[in-house]
């Protein structure tokens, strides 16, 4: 059966692109372009086998259902993403939940069409940039196992985490957040229990091989002091 494909991009050039090389391929029946994944949620799933081409970049994956996102698509139809020049933690997760065909942004048309057929036949496709990232990553996997323990963390530890990397004391951080400087420290204790470090420095460590300290840099409004009040979770 020939399959409508569904391309969900925000980048309108590159989608067009896309579709002239479906136009030309006899194994597809047409095509129809959304920009948002509010839209392509809302997209009614027709008679004829649909298949559904996403960019990456549309997950949020810093929030926690992204990938409830991509697992909800897949259940509608074989998907295809094209994994934009992300964190390679992200390509993990999409891998690890199930999504087999993955293609780099810049590839190449004919690796482009291969994995639009192998999604098609619900196969595993990785184009050559993307087997190099996986290759990688299988060498990788206890700092990507690190990443996401820390991002699973709540805003008060993450809070705490950065705030010793800046050398605060547990007095100067309890006062920040209104807490006593007791529940400081034991949130300090349980995050070295956690990670399975013996002092703060192993705490620092852990900050910034994750690159939690640079998000903390970059996005200080994440971590503003009026979200931690009184939110401890010990």
């Amino acid at each position: 059966m020939l399959s409508q494909v569904i391309i969900c991009d925000q980048q309108r050039v590159y989608a067009l692109g896309s579709s002239s090389l479906i136009n030309d391929n006899p194994l597809f029946n047409g095509h129809r372009i959304i920009d948002n994944l509010v839209d392509l949620n809302q997209f009614p799933i027709q008679g004829l086998s649909q298949l559904l081409v996403v960019d990456s970049s549309l997950f949020d994956f810093k929030q926690s259902n992204a990938i409830a996102q991509v697992l909800e698509l897949k259940k509608r139809m074989p998907v295809m993403v094209v994994f934009n020049d992300e964190e390679d933690v992200h390509l993990y997760q999409l891998i690890d939940n199930g999504i087999s065909v993955i293609v780099a942004r810049n590839v190449s048309s004919v690796e482009w069409l291969k994995a639009l057929e192998m999604a098609k036949q619900d196969k595993i496709y990785f184009c050559s940039t993307i087997s190099a990232k996986v290759f990688s990553l299988v060498n990788h996997m206890e700092k990507i196992k690190l990443f996401e323990k820390v991002q699973q963390l709540n805003r008060y530890d993450k809070y705490i985490l950065v705030r010793i990397c800046e050398e605060a004391s547990s007095k100067q951080i309890a006062f920040e957040v209104g807490h006593s400087k007791r529940t400081i420290e034991s949130h300090r204790t349980k995050l070295m229990q956690m990670f399975e470090v013996k002092n703060l420095a192993g705490l620092v460590k852990i900050a910034f091989t994750s690159k939690l300290y640079d998000d903390y840099l970059s996005n200080p409004g994440l971590y503003d002091l009026t979200l931690f009040a009184k939110t401890s979770a010990l």
